[in-house]
């Protein structure tokens, strides 16, 4: 009996040390969990990166690994992320890499801008993109493109509102200057050029190698400090953005301790309705579908991104290829602001016969007399009428958007003539923003409804109406819709371009199937010859798919029934001169 105590009491006493042993580990093991835990969380840089401990960060390259139940939050958007981010999704060809050079205005620093590169276009050409700030957001509001800068006022003119010191380093001084290559001169050199004012000086500055941060504020007011940030040395030493604290997304190459690290948010990639038929309202697909075929060729064969939409208006049926797409407007928009017009002048708001003076706010570059002759030049809305039709003169369209109550009323009636997308967002120029969503636009089906509702007389009065088609009529500026259909077949319509962006939309007056049909592509060739091309060649399907015959079978079928015609004629002649032969009395004259 003593003998099992004694086994029990040594059995006893063992389980107690194993118990203990795995008690241990299981703490041992907490511990270092808990350890390792708290590492993974606060991950700050070591000193020699060139953070302080009041300005810690964390580490996206060693985030810890764990089971994530949600999706992770995404990054903080830096300025230059919510620019890229705003015109990413629309602008092609364009990745992180190509913003540069952000500069928050010191004269209003809700508004701050930056430039991205412009695809096919000259390596120093860009885009200058407007953002203002909403809460903690940043929102793209204006964009256009920089290149040749011959005539600065052409572009100065659209940049109304925007603090001075985000236009003036837009353009070339008028002055020959010599820059600094010391950085504190050339940050105080930068400021005073884009803020027009002389008393600026150098608060503070950091340095690392070829990367300088330098503190800059009016010599009576700190509270306008803000930073210049400049890389390289000498004639070398370049300007690479201006703000109250660049990350290392606006100033890429800087260390840490110049420009806090961050990350580029990744927006959505390029969004294009993919080029596949669309057809409505019970389309007769036999007849239509070899024209439908070929346009569709077209549009998917075109360097850059283009779309069409056609209405047969004795079927109401309509077809196309990205009839939804959005689109710079270019000219095009000057079709609502006719009908805006007109409506005012059946309500008796306006009359043919109303002399007013342009304005500077009127003042635009691109086609027309105007132009040349404001602001002051008086004209009357009968003659802006034929100018912004015939003559596509914006100086005459913005005044004449002015005369009817402004961009809003244009877009009222536009969204009364059936066009859910169309938009004129600033006044007409011949520059262009980056993207459709900061500049005027539409799209191919809105358009088209547009016209429909003019050919159809529901825009406005029957009179109005019988007058804006007589308009259309006489424009003759553009030749891309009649090239692609029979010679001599009456055709009505409004073109635009821009750089590397052809439109145009109208009424093709065949009778036995008259139809409207809109056209519109962006981001193509430069050179009209070729970037216009598609236009004529939609258009020359698009008349198969209307008519069922080949323009050239048109045409062979038109010459042989001209030649029937002429020997009918012909044969009548010839009988009717025998018939007169045979009445005239032997011997007489």
């Amino acid at each position: 009996m003593d003998r099992k105590k004694r086994s029990f009491s040594r059995g006893k006493a063992r389980r107690q040390r194993i118990k203990a042993v795995v008690l241990l580990a299981v703490i041992l093991l907490a511990s270092l969990a808990a350890y390792f835990s708290i590492r993974s969380l606060d991950r700050s840089a070591a000193p020699e990166d060139g953070l302080t401990k009041d300005d810690p960060y964390t580490r996206l390259a060693q985030e810890p690994f764990t089971f994530r139940t949600s999706a992770p939050d995404p990054p903080e958007l830096t300025l230059a992320g919510y620019a890229y981010k705003s015109v990413a999704p629309e602008l092609p060809g364009i990745g992180p890499e190509s913003v540069r050079y952000p500069q928050q205005s010191v004269l209003d620093p809700s508004w701050a801008s930056v430039r991205i590169a412009a695809p096919g276009h000259e390596p120093d050409d860009y885009y200058a993109v407007f953002l203002q700030r909403a809460g903690k957001e940043w929102r793209a509001e204006k964009s256009v493109l920089i290149e040749d800068q011959e005539f600065p006022k052409d572009v100065k003119t659209l940049l109304g509102g925007i603090p001075q010191d985000l236009v003036t380093p837009l353009f070339p001084p008028e002055k020959p200057e010599k820059k600094s290559g010391d950085p504190t001169e050339r940050a105080v050199q930068v400021m005073e050029r884009a803020t027009g004012e002389d008393d600026w000086r150098v608060a503070e500055t950091e340095d690392a190698g070829p990367y300088h941060k330098v503190s800059v504020e009016r010599k009576d007011n700190e509270d306008s400090r803000t930073n210049v940030y400049l890389s390289g040395d000498g004639d070398d030493l370049a300007v690479v953005g201006i703000g109250e604290k660049l990350t290392s997304v606006e100033a890429p190459g800087f260390p840490p301790g110049l420009a806090k690290p961050a990350v580029m948010a990744a927006p959505d990639s390029v969004r294009v309705t993919p080029p596949d038929p669309v057809y409505d309202g019970g389309v007769d697909r036999e007849r239509v579908e070899p024209g439908m075929a070929e346009a569709r060729r077209v549009i998917e064969g075109y360097s850059g991104t283009a779309g069409f939409y056609a209405l047969d208006l004795k079927s109401g049926a309509g077809y196309g290829v990205r009839p939804d797409e959005p689109f710079f407007s270019a000219s095009t928009i000057k079709l609502p602001v006719m009908v805006a017009v007109y409506r005012r002048i059946d309500e008796g708001k306006l009359a043919y016969s109303d002399v007013f003076q342009t304005t500077e706010e009127d003042w635009a570059a691109g086609a027309g007399w105007l132009r040349w002759d404001t602001p002051g030049a008086t004209t009357t809305v009968e003659d802006s009428l034929w100018l912004m039709i015939t003559q596509s003169d914006n100086v005459a369209t913005n005044a004449l958007v002015r005369k009817v109550g402004g961009p809003e009323y244009v877009n009222e009636v536009a969204r009364s003539l059936g066009a859910r997308d169309t938009m004129l967002y600033e006044k007409l120029s011949s520059e262009r923003a980056a993207i459709p969503s900061l500049d005027n636009r539409t799209t191919p089906r809105d358009m088209a409804l547009m016209l429909r509702e003019i050919t159809s007389k529901n825009a406005a009065s029957d009179f109005a109406c019988e007058e804006m088609l007589g308009l259309i009529r006489q424009n003759n500026l553009e030749f891309w819709m009649e090239a692609g259909v029979p010679e001599g077949m009456p055709v009505a319509n409004k073109a635009g371009w821009l750089d590397a962006t052809y439109n145009d939309v109208g009424f093709v007056e065949y009778k036995d199937r008259p139809y409207i049909l809109a056209t519109f592509t962006k981001y193509g060739e430069k050179k009209m010859e070729q970037g216009a091309q598609p236009l004529q060649n939609v258009s020359k399907a698009v008349w198969l798919a209307q008519s069922g015959k080949s323009v050239e079978q048109y045409e062979r079928e038109q010459k042989q029934k001209l030649k029937e015609k002429l020997e009918k004629q012909r044969r009548e002649a010839r009988e009717r001169q025998q018939q007169d032969q045979k009445d005239t009395p032997s011997g007489r004259p």
